[in-house]
């Protein structure tokens, strides 16, 4: 099933979801004269409690639903549906005070009354505590904890808040509708936050190296505990990474996997050393056990029979998903003409040499931009006049994002064809703040690799495997230790 498919689907089944039950009680009670208000009530109560389930179920990392849509999106989503379902509580809430105006006191009302009152503090609670962490500078550890807490209370509270009060679950048709969602959520939160972190074997990883790709970047490099249940990934896709096998208080973080799809008994990820955990990670001693939960994201490239190449726009570490998917496309022998280009650090420039290697390799153009803004000039010099059969992926920091994304569109390139996924904040990006085209002298001019101008036949470089790794070492399935030599590998860098 392809992309499109899959997305139609997922929006279907969300679409049911969110108006089925409120068509199932209309239908059965239907809309009598004078009734309005009392209907308003019921519906902004029962819509808003299927927008809590959805949006509980749409984060809590659905590998199908993360693949069909992306990340992005499913964030997105999750985000826009929150921001909808404390909207409705709230009419819900005013409804009720018009309709019975006693309930405006909650300390006079009924216990079901006062569960609905603390549910929605406890709705706002998470509002805010979602909106802090879009801060910049906000620790992501504390603001995940507050935000899942916060979620917890109002998923309670909400639960009780119907059913003390009883009145749709004296419905029978109502009581199956909302069971089945009640059963539906507690089977993705269990799956969610029991299984996959304490029972399933899937996952597991033992570190077996770390290798340096900058000052402050580095590659942790991992083999699966058990062999046959290794991750079987895209390239492009990325995991949820923790140190320690609880169900809760324990620290986890994404990043994108960079190595190839094609080779399953290992797996590497790349990371920027922005924090406590990422600087913890490049530290680690060979032997130490890790869990992965993954694969997820539809970051990845189409099928070859229906894109002429690859437009791949990376700003610093999010060259990640760009070297799984080069790194793969060289595995499979791709002979279709690729274009990369790269707006890094010109003090930190990553994975020069095995770029070099992938341009003989593959029919790959490279475009490092030397400080150029990214803009529809620059995009214009490397792509052909035919755009339609091309495929776009864009990965960075925002700053990135905006200017390739609005770059393209000038362009004429069809929406599409594009496909987006952007980093946390890593720090300023060498572009330049005033508009293109700079003067002789301001900013280098941008430098391009091609097939065959990548080095001499007999250069060294040519030499290089086109996925640098370490030895694998046997692996203890009961106790996850590796035996035997492990690659060397050093201790400072990462990404958050």
């Amino acid at each position: 099933m392809s992309k499109r498919a899959r997305r139609a689907l997922w929006t279907a089944v969300a679409v049911v979801a969110l108006v089925g039950p409120a068509v199932v009680f209309v239908g059965r009670h239907g809309v009598g004269a004078g009734e309005l208000v009392d209907l308003g009530v019921v519906l902004t109560g029962l819509v808003a409690t299927v927008l809590v389930v959805v949006t509980t179920v749409g984060a809590s990392r659905l590998r199908s639903l993360t693949t069909a849509l992306g990340i992005d999106r499913v964030m997105s989503g999750h985000r826009w549906l929150g921001v909808a379902a404390v909207a409705l509580v709230g009419g819900h809430l005013g409804l009720a005070v018009i309709e019975r105006p006693k309930l405006l006191n909650p300390f006079a009302a009924s216990l079901g009354i006062q569960f609905g009152y603390a549910a929605f503090a406890g709705m706002l609670l998470l509002a805010g505590a979602a909106s802090w962490g879009r801060r910049r500078g906000t620790r992501y550890e504390w603001w995940a904890r507050l935000h899942v807490a916060a979620a917890a209370l109002a998923l309670l509270l909400a639960g009780l808040h119907v059913v003390w009060l009883g009145d749709l679950l004296e419905d029978p048709v109502m009581r199956v509708v909302l069971s089945a969602l009640a059963l539906l959520l507690l089977a993705v939160l269990a799956r969610r936050w029991v299984w996959r972190p304490l029972f399933t074997q899937r996952g597991a990883y033992v570190v077996y190296g770390v290798r340096h790709e900058g000052p402050e970047v580095a590659t942790l490099a991992l083999t699966p505990v058990f062999r046959r249940r290794g991750l079987r990934f895209a390239p492009g896709q990325f995991v949820w990474l923790r140190l320690h096998r609880r169900a809760v208080g324990v620290q986890e973080h994404p990043f994108t996997i960079a190595s190839s799809a094609e080779l399953t008994d290992r797996l590497e990820l790349t990371v920027r050393a922005t924090g406590d955990f990422t600087r913890a990670l490049a530290r680690m001693e060979p032997g130490r056990k890790v869990w992965l939960d993954g694969p997820h994201g539809s970051f990845t490239p189409e099928t070859p029979d229906r894109v002429d190449g690859l437009v791949l726009v990376a700003g610093g570490v999010g060259i990640t998903p760009m070297m799984s998917m080069l790194r793969t496309l060289a595995e499979r022998g791709d002979r279709r003409l690729h274009r990369l280009v790269l707006a890094e650090r010109p003090d930190q420039p990553l994975f020069g040499p095995e770029l070099e290697v992938l341009a003989r390799r593959l029919d790959l153009e490279i475009l490092r931009t030397a400080g150029r803004r990214v803009d529809a000039d620059l995009l214009a010099e490397v792509l052909p006049r035919a755009r339609g059969r091309l495929e776009y992926y864009v990965c960075g920091p925002p700053s990135l994002l905006s200017g390739t994304l609005a770059a393209l569109d000038q362009l004429g390139v069809p929406p599409g064809r594009i496909h987006s996924e952007q980093f946390g904040w890593t720090g300023a990006l060498p572009v330049a703040s005033s508009p293109p085209a700079p003067r002789t002298g301001d900013v280098p001019a941008p430098r391009r690799t091609r097939r065959g101008d990548a080095a001499p036949a007999d250069s060294p470089a040519d030499r290089l495997p086109t996925h640098p790794s370490f030895p694998i070492p046997r692996i203890d399935e009961d106790s996850g230790v590796g035996r035997g030599r492990v690659g060397s590998g050093s201790a400072d860098g990462g990404r958050s």
